[in-house]
């Protein structure tokens, strides 16, 4: 039986599952969930330009126009959130899953390619950017548009970046000059790609001496550091992590994993699907948020994805199932291409316009609110606490407790 069929009746049952066995309630919710914020991708259009007269074929995947979010990238989508409110007054809130650090160029460079440093995002917003980013998501946090979570430390499987620079690649040597971590592996001449799953097999870690633990705790204190409150919820990169990747959020205070349908689970050389459903109690007194409508206009297919999304979220409410929209950074960025950013605005308020069209009684969670329901049995939006998700509530103001500047050792 080939293995693609395999994969796909196993995707299919996973999502009849899902619906079947989701956690339900009488309230309409919507919640929006974000990945990839804080990232590089592609460093800036200049780079991107040069990489095409290189003769990469960019336009062969939507992420080659992914970037650091700017100060206008958020600033439009901080007015367009803020212009829609549910029946209690509240905005729509986008559950941002973020990217705390990068790689720090300069000092891989200096070690010779031997060894992995990293920068805390808020230095990399300031290096690529002459504005203030981070005011503009203490803004977003403040409006309560923006609701900040964890994603992971780097988006980026160093360590095999690492060795390619070492080996003297040249297409990881070419995007390095570029502040670059490689390109996607539809775009790659070598069909390479370092944005592959970082919460990999326990056999590659110990193989590269990666210190799995050590790394997701940092991540997790530099969010903390610097938006002044813990994360209760996160979505492993590229939806791919092991059981010992959960144990280790849970030893963290998280609480809530967001995700698909099918969770991609390294084992030595193979990757197996593991369906989860809503409100599906993890091994770790967790539980977890599958996502069930998708708003990503950026993607290779094209064209208007707000149809699709209204379907799906139809579809949902009408099993009396929270819709959890999955929508990734790169439709709402601009500084690569300014179009990308027009066309995912454009259709987030085509889907948030027509959400309130048809459901007045809609209620805008973030993602750690519908955890709490789920966790506590909770069954009517109004009870939910106000101090539940840290980052909603007005004046909130993040909190440096390390040093702006300072480097984080890799391994």
């Amino acid at each position: 039986m080939p293995m693609s069929f395999l994969r796909k009746t196993q995707t299919a049952w996973a999502k009849v599952r899902a619906h079947a066995r989701a956690w339900r309630c009488r309230d309409k919710i919507l919640v929006l969930e974000s990945d990839d914020w804080g990232s590089i991708r592609t460093s800036n259009a200049k780079a991107y330009r040069l990489l095409e007269t290189h003769g990469y074929e960019m336009r062969q995947s939507c992420y080659t126009r992914d970037a650091l979010e700017s100060q206008e990238d958020l600033a439009r989508l901080v007015d367009i959130l803020g212009t829609f409110q549910d029946q209690r007054g509240r905005p729509a809130c986008l559950t941002t899953n973020m990217v705390m650090a990068n790689p720090d160029f300069r000092a891989i460079q200096e070690s010779g390619f031997l060894q992995y440093a990293c920068e805390p995002v808020w230095v990399t917003w300031k290096r690529y950017h002459a504005g203030d980013v981070a005011t503009l998501w203490d803004t977003g946090v403040a409006k309560g548009v923006f609701l900040p979570q964890f994603h992971a430390r780097e988006h980026v499987c160093w360590w095999k970046w690492l060795e390619a620079l070492r080996s003297g690649n040249e297409e990881a040597v070419k995007t390095f000059d570029l502040g670059m971590c490689g390109v996607p592996r539809a775009v790659s001449r070598t069909g390479l790609s370092f944005y592959c799953p970082p919460y990999t097999s326990r056999q590659e870690l110990v193989r590269f001496g990666v210190d799995l633990e050590d790394m997701i705790v940092k991540g997790l204190d530099l969010f903390s550091a610097h938006f002044g409150f813990r994360s209760l919820s996160t979505v492993a990169p590229n939806v791919t992590w092991t059981d010992h990747v959960e144990s280790i959020w849970a030893h963290n205070g998280v609480k809530y994993i967001q995700g698909g349908t099918c969770q991609h689970m390294p084992v030595g050389r193979r990757v197996h699907l593991r369906g989860h459903y809503l409100g599906e109690p993890s091994t770790y007194n967790g539980y977890y948020l599958v996502r069930n409508c998708t708003l990503e206009p950026s993607s290779a297919s094209g064209g208007n994805t707000v149809a699709r999304c209204l379907r799906q979220i139809t579809r949902a409410f009408r099993a009396r199932i929270p819709a959890i929209v999955g929508t990734h950074r790169v439709n709402y960025i601009g500084s690569i291409d300014a179009r990308n950013r027009e066309r995912g605005l454009t259709q987030l308020r085509s889907l948030l316009k027509a959400i309130l069209k048809q459901w007045p009684d809609v209620y805008f969670l973030c993602s750690p609110e519908l955890g709490y329901m789920i966790e506590t049995g909770t069954q009517c939006v109004r009870e939910l606490p106000n101090e539940l998700a840290p980052g909603r509530k007005p004046g909130v103001k993040r909190r440096l407790a390390v040093d702006p500047a300072a480097r984080v050792a890799g391994g």
